[in-house]
């Protein structure tokens, strides 16, 4: 483990609470110290109140802030003698403790403070550091206190496991008050991970380092980590199958990510040690207390999972506690593909994360003979735990579209933009779709990504599809966009090469999309398909038979997949907007055109509706989001027109 401090950075620090913040994030951006909230820091001083008195204070780590990232902000300053005080009580509900925690802020408005908060006053240096550290639990689950004496001897204190926040606070102080905590470099809690402190921000940051290291060397030596294989090349359909089958378990859509691969003969090793503890406590609120190991046939696995943490639950024997969903957070596939899922991308890529530590930390037990995490109870205790829950519960309801996957096509401007942002800002992971590279330039991030790719060319449409399989886990909704229209001719003048190309782009190009799609959308949670077609379907005009007749084969085939998909589940509808000026289908010259055709001036053009309103598209998506997020939850075959009020289609 390297040491990142650098001197010419801390001295930039104005004040004892920003060189604070910059030893965190210090910490904080190491993975293998603090993973997804593991850890916190503290700094204790004095602060001038409103009286202009002198208070003793002590500034921890607030709860919701990334200490891989956050500034002086990142902290709520606590009466440190009234955090100390409630250390000495002999009871304190979770609840009453979260409420006094609270009440010791000088500023009441400021986030909670860590759970931690009285164990950091508690130890009595002015910096005190906590992390989770990778390498001095996977020594702890591996070997137990016996192989924390034998790497670090008698200089550090050794605690066993008891539950974060008051208990852990009461065991700290009853144990500082039988040693001298000077002589100690480090307090190591058994399951759990690493107190460190200093006079200085640098002394406790690099005692945490050498801490840590120690572990990480011992356990190259000693049991070296396996190379870890590359992800191995799962069936797409496979994975959308597993992952539908998990949806089903959570009543909700799950994002699958691949978080990790194992060789296929460690399978049967890595996930009997997984039964027997997460790496660390917090763990288990992102991936529960084990995963799922599934086969080809996926249901079985999950069957099992499923009664398997049942009985952990009944286990508790409390009739007042609530189950959790029985599906599992993370699943090993038989080709040693290890994928978690998540209500949302961002849960499902921190489960990610944690399985991948997980797996990294039981193959090398696998080397040292075993792996004994927390008990059961001690883990259910945990995942049950009010406060934790609680977190989870501060989350909110999760907007209408979580947990599932969009493609778009034709998504790099105008209503294929306007659907795709739209999409996203209900929730979805959107991928989009287009020939255009400047798709790149919105479409440019996990969640709502852009792939360039031609749809008229079936082999990259169908690699683009599996691409967002193995991504995201499966395809929800898919917007079949794409389109071009040509300035209009009479047929007498129509060139063949504008006719071949309408009818390649705005009708082959679906057809072969809408093939790769169905695989997939079989698999999808309450999958929906919708075309954008034409006004021009129901009233097509003179001098635009290519793009009308195209537009028209579209609408057959949507209504004939309608009829193929409806008994698998997936809703087929279409939505024809008319006039839509914001899009690249209307050029200058087309405006001109079709103006013309109608002998009314461009202006005249625009406003042509019955409403006298122009459409724009982001009036089209709101269309088409409807008819995929639950609105019309028993419609298919529809055509929906967004043009205004045309009297020719009335």
């Amino acid at each position: 483990m390297r040491n990142l401090w650098d001197e010419g950075e801390a001295a930039k620090a104005a004040t004892e609470l920003d060189r604070r913040a910059y030893s965190s994030r210090l910490i904080g951006s190491d993975p293998a110290l603090v993973l997804h909230g593991g850890g916190n820091t503290s700094l204790k001083g004095t602060i001038i109140d409103r009286f202009g008195e002198e208070q003793a204070a002590i500034w921890v780590k607030a709860s919701g802030f990334d200490l891989g990232t956050m500034g002086a902000e990142g902290f709520t300053a606590l009466s440190l003698p009234a955090v100390l005080r409630l250390a000495e009580l002999e009871r304190l509900s979770d609840a009453d403790m979260v409420a006094e925690v609270k009440r010791a802020r000088f500023d009441p408005s400021a986030a909670a403070a860590s759970i931690e908060a009285m164990v950091h006053a508690l130890i009595p240096f002015p910096y005190v550091d906590h992390s989770h550290a990778d390498g001095v639990l996977t020594l702890s689950n591996a070997g137990g206190r016996a192989l924390l004496d034998r790497v670090y001897g008698g200089r550090v204190l050794i605690l066993p496991y008891v539950k974060p926040g008051f208990d852990l606070a009461r065991q700290i102080r009853a144990a500082l008050g039988s040693v001298e905590i000077g002589r100690y470099e480090a307090i190591l809690l058994e399951h759990h991970g690493v107190f460190t402190w200093g006079a200085t921000a640098r002394e406790s940051y690099d005692r945490m380092v050498e801490i840590c290291s120690e572990a990480e060397i011992w356990l190259t030596i000693n049991a070296p980590a396996p190379s870890e294989p590359a992800m191995p090349a799962t069936d797409p359909v496979a994975i959308a199958r597993l992952r539908a089958a998990v949806s089903r378990r959570a009543g909700r859509p799950v994002i699958a990510r691949a978080a990790t691969a194992l060789p296929p003969e460690e399978i049967t090793g890595v996930a009997a040690r997984a039964g027997h503890g997460t790496l660390t406590p917090e763990h288990v609120i992102h991936n529960k207390p084990f995963p799922a190991v599934v086969g080809d046939d996926p249901e079985p696995g999950l069957d099992r999972f499923a009664e398997a943490y049942r009985a952990y639950v009944a286990r508790a024997d409390d009739p007042g506690l609530i189950p959790l969903p029985p599906h599992p957070h993370w699943a090993i596939l038989p080709d040693g593909a290890v994928l978690t899922f998540g209500p949302t991308l961002a849960r499902a890529r921190v489960s990610a994360d944690v399985a991948r530590a997980t797996v990294r930390a039981l193959r090398i037990a696998g080397k040292l003979g075993g792996w004994q995490g927390l008990s059961e109870k001690d883990l259910r205790d945990l995942e049950y735990w009010e406060l934790e829950q609680a977190k989870l519960r501060a989350q909110g309801a999760p907007p209408p579209l979580a947990g599932k996957v969009a493609v778009v096509t034709g998504a790099a401007a105008g209503i294929g933009r306007a659907c795709a942002e739209l999409l996203r800002e209900r929730g979805a992971v959107v991928l989009g779709i287009d020939r255009d590279p400047s798709i790149r330039e919105h479409m440019n991030r996990p969640g709502h990504d852009g792939i360039v790719a031609d749809l008229t060319d079936e082999p990259a449409v169908a690699a683009a599809l599996e691409a967002v399989v193995r991504d995201y886990g499966g395809l929800d909704v898919l917007v079949s966009n794409a389109g071009v229209f040509r300035a209009g001719a009479p047929i007498e003048a129509l060139a063949d090469g504008i006719w071949d190309e309408a009818l390649a782009v705005n009708l082959t190009a679906h057809r072969k999309l809408l093939k790769r799609a169905v695989p997939f959308l079989r698999h999808g949670f309450d999958p929906g398909v919708v075309f954008i077609g034409s006004r021009n379907v129901a009233a097509p005009g003179p001098g635009a038979a290519a793009y009308s007749v195209s537009k028209a084969g579209l609408t057959q085939l949507m209504r004939v997949a309608a009829l193929e998909l409806a008994p698998e589940g997936v809703t087929v509808n279409a939505v024809h907007p008319d006039a839509v000026f914001d899009t690249r289908l209307w050029t200058e010259e087309a405006l001109e055109t079709s103006a013309r055709r109608y002998g009314i001036t461009i202006a005249e053009y625009k406003s042509r509706n019955l409403l006298r309103a122009e459409i724009r598209s982001a009036d089209v998506a709101r269309a088409v989001v409807a008819l995929v997020d639950g609105t019309f939850p028993r419609t298919t075959g529809a055509q929906i027109p967004v043009d205004g009020g045309n009297d020719r289609v009335i």
